[in-house]
């Protein structure tokens, strides 16, 4: 009769990382970490990941020029996370068009003089 060896915490992490569902989700929230890295400092001021859902990246980008840059680089970030993930992590990018809201002209409150 063979015994089983014990097992160390670390090691039954890693196993629950790699076959649960909250491991994935766990894996997925590395993507805001490596962020700065994915998409480029110049992208990452322009754009940051929002959500992920069903294995889609929602990526927020504050206006429509930059959104058509990260529609041009949406596969190099793509591939990126996966390589980084050492696995198909993310099948599919979508963009949401967030811009900053800056006041309308005449709508802040009046200065006193």
């Amino acid at each position: 009769m063979k015994k089983n060896k014990p097992e160390s915490v670390g090691d039954i992490l890693a196993k629950l990382v790699k076959t649960t569902q909250l491991g994935r989700q766990i894996e997925e929230a590395h993507i805001w970490t490596w962020w700065p890295e994915i998409a480029g400092p110049t992208l990452a001021e322009h754009g940051r990941p929002h959500a992920v859902h069903e294995g889609k990246l929602t990526i927020e980008v504050d206006s429509t020029v930059w959104m058509n840059k990260f529609a041009y680089y949406k596969w190099d970030i793509l591939t990126r996370i996966n390589r980084r993930a050492h696995h198909e992590l993310i099948s599919d990018i979508f963009l949401l068009l967030t811009p900053d809201e800056e006041p309308l002209q005449g709508t802040q409150p009046p200065t006193e003089d």
